[in-house]
């Protein structure tokens, strides 16, 4: 009896192996495409994170623009104060459309009115002024409305304003330590009429804002002190610092 198993070829030379083989490698070579279908391009990845980076940057823009666009429906034309610091002449809501703070007048102002209504009756006013140069007033939370007349501005006043100080001035309201400096000053003769002034220690325009005040016919010296908030004067008085 022959044995046959000298005879046998190895299993790597059978063709059936091979077609197992190749079977498998096709197999996974499919697999492979697939998944290669299913994932993410590299770059395709970066260009769509590149496009919702631009859609939220524009989406972004547009929220500030419609915040800055007083018609926005967003808005709510009169539901939140303006952040505008310059407003010109004539009547004004505070809280909805200027914000209460200190103001001063740029301009030619002739009148001007914290207002308690809008009845246009005398007892809605709360104080009032008729300044000559510069005037600087207090718009109080609690005011309804301010109002003024003649041709200017008011300008907001921030906290960390720094004027320039003088020892020499004429007409108008400042503010003691960053417009003029505190100290002794004397006054000229005024006009035909004489000239007026205030010591502060607020610019309400409220009567119990002023601490002194005075009509000057002729030359007057009055001292301003550092604790004095404001200074005041009418009439053409030109005031010169002493000592």
């Amino acid at each position: 009896m022959v044995d046959d198993t000298e005879n046998q070829s190895p299993i790597y030379k059978k063709w059936w192996f091979w077609l197992i083989i190749f079977t498998i490698i096709a197999f996974i070579a499919m697999s492979g495409g697939e998944e290669n279908e299913v994932g993410l391009d590299p770059n395709e990845a970066e260009e769509d994170s590149n496009q919702i980076a631009n859609e939220l940057e524009e989406d972004h823009e547009d929220r500030l623009d419609d915040d800055n666009d007083p018609n926005s429906e967003q808005n709510g034309i009169g539901d939140e104060p303006s952040n505008d610091t310059t407003f010109n002449t004539g009547t004004y809501r505070v809280g909805d459309e200027i914000q209460p703070g200190l103001y001063r007048s740029s301009g030619n102002i002739t009148y001007w009115a914290r207002l308690s209504g809008f009845s246009g009756e005398l007892d809605d006013i709360i104080a009032n002024g008729n300044p000559a140069g510069v005037a600087i007033v207090e718009i109080k939370e609690g005011d309804e409305g301010f109002e003024s007349s003649g041709e200017g501005q008011w300008i907001f006043i921030k906290d960390d304003y720094e004027g320039e100080l003088r020892t020499k001035f004429s007409d108008g309201t400042y503010i003691v330590g960053k417009d003029i400096e505190p100290g002794r000053y004397r006054s000229n003769g005024g006009g035909e009429f004489g000239g007026y002034w205030e010591r502060l220690a607020n610019f309400s325009g409220e009567l119990e804002d002023i601490i002194a005040n005075g009509n000057s016919e002729e030359q007057t010296i009055v001292e301003i002190k550092e604790s004095d908030r404001g200074f005041r004067t009418s009439g053409g008085l030109t005031w010169t610092k002493i000592e």
